[in-house]
């Protein structure tokens, strides 16, 4: 079927036989996907792992990510944060029935989400109160929501100039504010300079850059800490849905 919404066109595929060939014989041609317009703030797209073609960029980036972030070594290697950060949640919640306190399973869910994946990125807590986990919480929540937001300007480019829904507006607004957060550690880092040896994954993607900054610079970095923020909210989204 072919579904014409707006000047975007849309093809649904019903056919199992079909869909066979599209994705395992012309998986290539059919590879790229659509990109929201939402997702162009900052140039996301175009340094996002998430949202670029393939191409010699993208398969550089799925590299870093799989041998460095995905690897089986390096999951081995965070089990003990994964256990620390388990038993930090499970902690909360006993000392909220201890209290006779409700228990907000989806704050302390990110908190642990954003937690564990700042540990691996930058070796510390991104939040360590519930007003911090509000506020940072705020951000990925809303930026989440303007990427998700069905945008008129992905149906009619020619509203690209208007942003009539202020989607555009609204994700520059939370993204440079996620970056701002970013730049603060990634710079500290850098003063610091080699004596941290925390082998953490900003240590890590700092050393492919100094090694090839073709690879991975400092705008990319932050770009994939972005994609991982983003992951966080949707393991929160996943917690909710199962919890509710």
């Amino acid at each position: 079927m072919r579904l014409k919404l707006g000047q975007l066109t849309t093809i649904v595929i019903s056919s199992p036989d079909i869909a066979k060939e599209v994705f395992q014989t012309h998986d290539l041609l059919f590879s790229n996907r659509t990109i929201p317009h939402s997702t162009s703030v900052h140039n996301h797209s175009h340094n996002s792992v998430a949202f670029l073609p393939i191409s010699p960029l993208w398969r550089d980036l799925r590299k870093i990510c799989n041998n460095q972030l995905f690897s089986h070594k390096s999951l081995d290697a965070s089990q003990n944060l994964r256990r620390k950060k388990t038993q930090e949640l499970l902690g909360d919640v006993h000392r909220s029935s201890l209290s006779g306190e409700a228990v907000d399973i989806g704050t302390l869910v990110f908190r642990t989400s954003i937690n564990f994946l700042s540990n691996i990125f930058f070796s510390l807590d991104f939040v360590n109160s519930v007003g911090e986990t509000e506020e940072y919480k705020v951000i990925v929540e809303n930026l989440g929501r303007a990427i998700a937001t069905p945008n008129l300007e992905d149906f009619f480019p020619m509203l690209k100039m208007v942003d009539p829904q202020g989607i555009r507006r609204r994700a520059t607004t939370y993204v440079s504010k996620l970056f701002a957060i970013f730049d603060r550690l990634i710079d500290k880092r850098l003063e610091i300079g080699d004596g941290t040896n925390s082998d953490d994954m900003l240590d890590i993607l700092l050393n492919i850059s100094q090694e090839d900054g073709q690879k991975i610079d400092h705008k990319k970095i932050k770009h994939l800490f972005l994609v991982c923020s983003l992951i966080s909210l949707i393991n929160y989204f996943i917690t909710l849905l199962f919890y509710y």
